[in-house]
């Protein structure tokens, strides 16, 4: 049995991740699922959620904005409208981003720009969920 697979994580601007991995922990609308290598083929929508993985042993972290995963033989494939590396992403801009929606929330002008408001404040906390539950997981110890 082999101890990797492929994990290739594509938004419509970037192929945010394309490497190996040892185990996939995503939430779907159903639930939580895991992957290992060999699992059976599934097609499945995500939810707007934080996205766990392990590369050579160690647990990481993926903010993903739902979309569809995809598991074949040739791997697992998550494609997404939005999805960062919580390693990539920028805590101070990201929580001014969010505090610059809030405040468009809070005027409830154009019903258009509160939807799209809606949308990014979702896209930013989700980042920030996935950057909070790294820092966790680097602090917390096992074994």
């Amino acid at each position: 049995m082999p101890k990797t697979f492929h994990l290739k994580i594509i938004t419509p601007t970037a192929i945010v991740l394309d490497d190996n991995v040892d185990q996939v922990i995503a939430r779907t609308i159903d639930g939580e699922i895991g992957i290992l290598p060999e699992h059976t083929p599934v097609i499945t929508p995500l939810s707007v959620a934080p996205f766990q993985y392990w590369q050579n042993g160690e647990r990481k972290v993926a903010a993903v904005l739902g979309g569809i995963m995809e598991v074949s033989k040739e791997g697992v494939a998550i494609i997404s409208d939005h999805a960062a590396l919580a390693e990539n992403i920028d805590v101070v801009v990201a929580q001014k981003e969010k505090e610059l929606h809030e405040a468009k929330l809070a005027q409830k002008k154009d019903k258009m720009d509160v939807q799209k408001a809606e949308m990014e404040l979702t896209r930013l906390l989700v980042m920030l969920e996935a950057v909070e539950l790294a820092k966790k997981l680097k602090t917390t110890r096992v074994g």
